[in-house]
């Protein structure tokens, strides 16, 4: 079950999954703290399973556009490539169109996970490399398909 939750609670999800062996943040990221944000988490039971971030933030190609940046994406070792990742990531769309429905989503994503974001949607607008980051793919989709 896909439910609404505080930044906080991405915390220990994003570092084991996105940036292992650093230590959890002590601050909220100016990110998770724009109004509007969105934090969603999938439960099962009282068992947080996976995590997801979509925030209004401008693309830096396209700054006059409406734009709806996806984060934090990460589900649990051993759960994944169950669908739980897909699901909100349709549900964190689904609430930016709500809000916004002419305007696009957004992602830096990893290069293993072209694949899941080309399966919704998402077409690459260039390659960046992140400071203490890396080689992400700049991906991109309207909110409405």
């Amino acid at each position: 079950m896909i439910r609404e939750i505080g930044a906080e609670q991405t915390w220990l999800l994003r570092r084991d999954g996105l940036n292992p062996g650093k230590p959890l943040p002590t601050a909220l990221d100016p990110r998770d703290t724009i109004e509007g944000a969105r934090h969603l988490g999938w439960f099962e039971g009282d068992r947080l399973l996976g995590v997801g971030t979509i925030s209004r933030h401008p693309l830096p190609l396209e700054p006059a556009a409406i734009a709806w940046f996806v984060r934090g994406m990460s589900v649990v070792e051993g759960q994944r490539s169950q669908g739980i990742g897909g699901q909100i990531l349709c549900a964190l769309i689904a609430y930016a169109v709500s809000r916004d429905p002419g305007g696009l989503a957004w992602c830096h994503a990893r290069i293993p996970a072209e694949s899941f974001y080309r399966r919704h949607g998402f077409h690459l607008l260039d390659r960046i490399d992140l400071p203490e980051k890396g080689l992400r793919l700049r991906m991109a989709r309207p909110l409405v398909l």
